[in-house]
């Protein structure tokens, strides 16, 4: 890899990662700070960032646009030792990091007011997770594509295992996302022997269902 490719995809990918959280962060909080802002803040910009991905399909050459569809699809194919160096780094002071905020990220699961009565900068902390968590997803993004729901089920399933926590929580959901991403890439070579199933479709038919489940329930706890 030229250097240009080597550190200019992982970096691009970062700054558009943070830009993104940043403009879901701050529209959420002109809506009320509640979870439904963030939620819809997210969903409009997903909108905004999916018409401009199809823009960019329909203006790119053939052979771009197989390789955007490649990445679309989410798969461990291309990643070599350059990407897997540069990802260890990464999860290291990622994760340092935000072990390092464990317990501030506990007292906030309880309530923002609670949080700051324990003399927890609550906007601060939060805008130190989003630029660690951009860090993070930037990074194996930019190398692997986009592999959905494992971000969204890795958590739900630490949380069941090991409670609140989050000096149990960080890793353990570091550990369940690498397992749930490892048993999907086995699971799709063991459908299509010979073949290349992309990990990024095996997670997602693995995921949904799990994901629906979760909702129901939540829902029905309630």
């Amino acid at each position: 890899l030229g250097l240009a490719e080597a550190w200019g995809l992982p970096l691009s990918a970062l700054g558009f990662a943070f830009v993104a959280g940043s403009a879901v962060l701050l529209i959420g909080r002109r809506r009320g700070g509640n979870a439904e802002s963030y939620v819809l803040a997210g969903i409009a910009l997903l909108f905004l960032f999916q018409a401009l991905l199809s823009l960019l399909q329909y203006l790119a050459s053939p052979d771009a646009l197989a390789q955007i569809v490649f990445w679309l699809f989410g798969s461990l194919y291309k990643s070599g030792w350059h990407a897997v160096g540069l990802m260890w780094l990464t999860l290291l002071l990622g994760c340092g990091l935000l072990a390092r905020d464990a317990w501030r990220f506990t007292a906030l699961g309880l309530s923002d007011e609670r949080a700051a009565s324990l003399g927890i900068a609550v906007a601060r902390l939060r805008w130190r997770a989003l630029a660690l968590v951009s860090l993070l997803t930037g990074v194996a993004v930019a190398f692997v594509g986009t592999i959905g729901f494992v971000g969204l089920i890795a958590p739900h399933m630490a949380r069941m295992l090991l409670g609140e926590d989050h000096r149990l929580l960080i890793p353990g959901a570091a550990l369940s996302g690498a397992l749930l991403l490892s048993l999907a890439s086995v699971l799709g070579k063991w459908l299509s022997p010979g073949g290349l199933i992309p990990i990024g479709i095996v997670t997602a038919l693995i995921g949904l269902p799990f994901f629906l489940l979760l909702i129901l329930r939540s829902k029905g706890g309630q």
